[in-house]
């Protein structure tokens, strides 16, 4: 710690693989503890994708990329991000795209910041769930509308997923259709489909209007409402967002090297915990 600094000034996601990162260009190997073994929740039975954990997941890792990625503009950071962030806007989870948003906002405005939103970011998110459907989990799925569809699928499969070739073609058809088509009015009052979490791809989501999807630990569910304004609003500014990313990656990744010594010292850490300790 001497060598190499303290933790990121960030919470839950990528401050491990970060500082393992540090360690190893100062020359400290990790090492795995022979005969030790961890319990962990199952990934599939986590929702951290979909919830107040999505804007960590983009903001974290795009940070840990910037500091240390040796690739010219992170590699297929970018690509993947928005990849990430299209897939959560035609499948309906608009919370998510919003918050991976935030995250790109936060990394843009540089690493000044990050001590001083590290208490206040968390509780801002989750505060963020009220204001989007998809976000809010019933208990009781009965207390939900029934599923009401005037035509039935031609087929109980869902769709296959495009391939790698078809990706991009079919990600310009499905935005402007979520775009440009009203939505379907029996859509309005009643979900199209019950979907299992594990049956919720995008390329499924993204044919419905509107569908109750059951969380990852079967303990409720959350109805999922297709919006025109919602689409044509995130797909903009995740276009810009990444836009500025792109155009500016190299300046912030200077921003972040040369921040990262004084982010991480005791001296800012004492700071911030003096800051935000304990109310009296």
């Amino acid at each position: 710690m001497e060598d190499i600094g303290l933790s990121l000034p960030v919470f839950i996601k990528w401050d491990d693989s970060e500082y393992s990162l540090r360690a190893k260009e100062a020359g400290y190997p990790t090492i795995s503890l022979p005969g030790a073994a961890v319990w962990h929740v199952s990934w599939a039975d986590k929702d951290d994708a979909v919830d107040w954990q999505a804007y960590f997941h983009e903001r974290n890792r795009l940070i840990a990329a910037l500091l240390h990625s040796p690739y010219s503009k992170g590699g297929r950071m970018l690509r993947e991000s928005i990849t990430t962030d299209t897939k959560h806007v035609v499948s309906m989870q608009y919370y998510p795209a919003k918050s991976v948003l935030l995250a790109i906002q936060d990394v843009l405005a540089g690493p000044d910041g990050l001590h001083e939103m590290l208490p206040t970011r968390m509780p801002e998110i989750r505060a963020m769930k009220d204001d989007y459907s998809d976000a809010r989990v019933v208990k009781d799925p009965a207390d939900l509308p029934p599923v009401r569809r005037k035509k039935p699928p031609k087929t109980m499969e869902a769709p296959k997923a495009p391939t790698k070739p078809q990706l991009i073609p079919w990600a310009v058809r499905t935005v402007l259709k979520q775009t440009l088509r009203p939505v379907r009015d029996m859509a309005k009052e009643n979900p199209e489909a019950n979907v299992a979490h594990m049956d919720g791809h995008w390329s499924y989501l993204a044919t419905l209007d509107s569908a109750i999807v059951s969380n990852a630990d079967g303990t409720g569910a959350s109805w999922y409402r297709r919006d025109p304004a919602q689409v044509r609003e995130l797909m903009t500014e995740s276009i810009k967002l990444h836009a500025e990313l792109f155009a500016q990656w190299e300046s912030l990744s200077k921003q972040y090297r040369a921040a990262l010594p004084d982010i991480t010292s005791p001296e800012a850490w004492a700071r911030t915990f003096a800051e935000n300790g304990p109310k009296k």
